[in-house]
């Protein structure tokens, strides 16, 4: 099932090279990446069947709209389900965003796609005190696990390059352990699947500020 849900990736990831759009944007002023989710059915042939948005709140409709139309044709290959038969399949589908903002407006390019199970409920462990002084500080740690059928994970696994102190591994796996997900389903029998996470930790002069990403940080968590 892992080989199955990571070449169904690839061959999305294949046909978003050229797909570019123009949207209207309610801020201007930048170029940034932004990555936007939807829970995606695809039909038997692997057609997308239906689009709806996640988090739907945080752009405006018009850029779903934009979105949307250019998702529409999408084609992946044909799902099959544990047994090898032809299968409807729900899953999240991550679209990621390079996004340039204007006064008029603005305009994305689709930069890359990836299925894997929404998230649908996300906390964050508190910082660790021995790196919440350290001014200038930044790494990154990745963390999988896989997700049950309940839309939970299980046993969390990290990794990151030498010398990151053991306590943001510790961060990292008590923070992937506390999300919710809404696991793939085929013909609506959801299925366990394996999920990849990485967290860019940083620090300033105040507080590593990106450890609370869309969270509270205020999760109890013993160091």
């Amino acid at each position: 099932m892992k080989h199955f849900i990571l070449g169904l990736a690839m061959a999305l990831v294949a046909g978003a090279s050229n797909a570019v759009g123009r949207t209207e944007l309610q801020r201007g002023g930048d170029e940034h990446e932004v990555l936007v989710a939807f829970e995606a059915l695809f039909d038997t042939e692997g057609r997308v069947a239906d689009l709806r948005a996640h988090e739907e709140s945080e752009h405006p409709a018009a850029f779903w709209q934009g979105l949307k139309q250019r998702l529409v044709g999408l084609k992946v290959a044909s799902p099959r389900s544990p047994s090898g038969e032809p299968a409807m399949l729900r899953t999240g589908l991550y679209v990621a965003l390079e996004v340039v903002r204007g006064e008029q407006g603005g305009q994305a390019t689709i930069i890359s796609m990836d299925v894997r199970p929404l998230v649908v409920r996300r906390d964050y462990a508190g910082y660790p005190p021995d790196v919440r002084h350290a001014a200038g500080w930044e790494g990154t740690v990745q963390a999988e696990c896989l997700v049950d059928t309940q839309g939970r994970c299980g046993e969390v696994k990290v990794s990151a390059l030498p010398g990151m102190p053991p306590s943001l591994l510790r961060w990292a796996a008590a923070t992937l352990a506390q999300w919710e997900f809404r696991p793939p389903q085929y013909d609506d029998v959801p299925i366990a699947v394996p999920f990849k996470q990485s967290f860019k930790l940083s620090t300033t002069d105040y507080m590593p500020v990106n450890f609370l990403y869309r969270g509270s940080g205020s999760a109890p968590f013993r160091w």
